[in-house]
């Protein structure tokens, strides 16, 4: 009997790179696709409604997605966490009941959140909104609440798919269909001189048609486990349920303050700065964060496979592909940063004149954003380790800071303070959690190719800026300026990220491009590794150790 060949170390650990990157390169298509449709909806709804209507709207939904998260509860991140342990652990048999023990109060509660908003809404728009108390705004809160349970309950029926081993599911559902329709249904609202309620309502439609497609996709992937072994009885089916709300109570608290603290400055603002305010500091804030793209899909590509290697013990390898993703995101990240907080009043231009005057928050909000570019996905560590309690303080901390200052800034800087408060609350938070994680796990964020990564984009896109603020005459306002600059710094940042393709082991990103480039990106990097440096997998800075591919993953 011939022996089955045994792959390498090396071997083994390249090919687990390669299946992150590929699960990470679908989940960034979809958070391309949803960043661009995200924009383009508040240019939309800017452009149709203007800031004060725009304002309006802006902050409905910021109501709306808020219980929507808390409607949540916290299972979809218990549930990304506990399925793959569960198959990690052999414990098939359990993980139907752990779907449902998570589900059904999900349905439960945030459609009594959704009736509470609805009931409460003339009592709460004179709280949000300075300059509107009539139907009108008490129509756009009950248009907002109709989305809650619909989209609490299917964003947790799409992570049972993502802790069973495939982000496909969330990317076409949240990612892409969900935003299509709501630009589609919108821009058909506007054309058809639609109000702000009638914007909203077209808003609100797709939630339902999300769901649907959610919950079908949850049965589907459910197929992939194995019902073998006894069912659980009913001491083991509550014995589940605890195991779940442990875990899923702190993170559904944490998952409040995050959302808050996204949505607190824009209502805040509206609340001490008028809605017009509020309708710059929403186009800032969502141009701000159409940056993290890299960020937001390496999340949710690596979050399960985490919990397995630390429920293995695998602490070593959670450093490593922590290292190699936070890595790619710099070089895909910071250079977009740096070019927003260079050249905020062209960007903003898009949206219509009058929201140039958010630049000054545009370039803070950018600065601050690289810090939490810079750490990586180190929340993600830190959750997928069961400290969701650690986490609940850390968000909670961060969410006081930026309330407290954005009620102390705003009424004097308007948009400029919100945008201070949100910056240093978001500086605050990933050094805390950074520092968390190595306290608690040994995992360490900066390795050589990062800190390379973070000095090669300064040197291409931020040094140039500051040389052009230092030379008269030259207007920093000129797109024909911005415009030249970032194509000669992008250049000359590719040309470099090629060089040094091995150190930033871009090698394993060929998994997301079509096979004969792979073989032919493979092939040029050969003579490197003849050249004298380290083969992948064996330099002390190479991330040659990485998550396994979970089992009836659709890869």
């Amino acid at each position: 009997m011939t022996a089955t060949p045994v792959a390498t170390p090396a071997e083994v650990h390249a090919e687990r790179l390669r299946g992150v990157a590929k699960s990470g390169g679908i989940s960034l298509i979809g958070a391309v696709a949803s960043s661009f449709l995200g924009f383009l909806l508040v240019v939309l709804v800017s452009r149709g409604l203007g800031a004060s209507g725009a304002g309006a709207f802006s902050v409905a939904v910021a109501v709306s997605m808020t219980l929507t998260v808390v409607g949540r509860l916290g299972a979809d991140t218990a549930l990304v966490r506990n399925l793959p342990r569960m198959r990690e652990l052999g414990r098939d048999a359990d993980i139907p009941v752990a779907v449902r023990t998570s589900l059904v109060p999900v349905c439960l509660i945030s459609t009594a959140f959704a009736a509470a908003l609805w009931i409460l809404a003339p009592h709460l728009v004179p709280l949000v909104f300075t300059d509107g108390s009539d139907a009108a705004s008490v129509g756009l809160l009950r248009g907002a609440a109709l989305v809650v349970p619909f989209g609490a309950a299917g964003f947790v029926a799409l992570a049972v798919t993502r802790g069973l081993g495939t982000i496909v599911p969330m990317t076409l559902v949240e990612s892409i269909a969900k935003p299509v329709f709501r630009c589609l249904f919108v821009a058909a609202a506007l054309v058809a001189g639609a109000s702000t309620m009638g914007t909203m309502s077209a808003w609100a439609a797709p939630a339902i048609l999300g769901a649907a497609l959610s919950y079908w996709a949850m049965r589907r992937s459910m197929r992939v486990v194995r019902r073998t072994g006894p069912v659980p009885s009913a001491v083991e089916r509550r014995a589940i349920g605890t195991e779940m709300w442990t875990f899923a109570a702190p993170r559904g608290v944490a998952a409040l303050c995050e959302i808050a603290g996204m949505h607190a400055g824009i209502i805040l603002t509206s609340a001490l700065a008028g809605t017009d305010d509020a309708g710059i500091y929403n186009a800032v804030l969502r141009l701000a964060l159409a940056g993290t793209l890299a960020l937001q899909a390496l999340r949710l590509a690596i979050a399960p496979q985490v919990s397995r290697m630390l429920t293995a013990g695998d602490t070593d390898g959670v450093e490593r592909v922590h290292h190699a993703s936070a890595t790619w995101i710099v070089l895909l990240s910071f250079p977009l940063y740096l070019i927003f907080a260079a050249w905020p009043v062209q960007l903003l231009s898009l949206f219509g004149h009058e929201f140039t005057a958010g630049a000054p928050s545009l370039t803070i909000l950018s600065l601050a954003l690289l810090v939490n570019l810079g750490t990586g996905n180190v929340s993600t560590i830190l959750l997928m380790s069961g400290r969701s309690g650690l986490t609940l303080g850390i968000t909670a901390g961060s969410l006081t800071l930026g309330i407290a200052l954005t009620v102390a800034l705003a009424p004097h800087w308007g948009v400029l303070g919100a945008a201070v408060a949100k910056g240093i609350a978001v500086v605050f938070e990933n050094v805390a959690v950074t520092l968390a994680v190595r306290r608690t796990t040994g995992v360490t964020t900066l390795n050589r190719p990062l800190i390379a990564a973070i000095a090669l984009a300064g040197a291409c896109y931020g040094l140039p800026a500051l040389a052009l603020l230092a030379i008269p005459g030259i207007a920093m306002t000129s797109l024909p300026v911005a415009i030249g600059t970032a194509l000669v710094g992008t250049a000359v940042y590719c040309a470099v990220v090629w060089r040094l393709r091995e150190l930033f082991q871009l090698a394993a990103l060929t998994a997301v491009v079509p096979v004969r480039l792979a073989r032919r990106f493979r092939r040029s990097a050969e003579p490197l590794g003849r050249s004298g440096a380290e083969p992948l997998g064996h330099s002390s800075t190479a991330i040659d150790t990485v998550i396994d591919t979970p089992k009836g993953s659709s890869r």
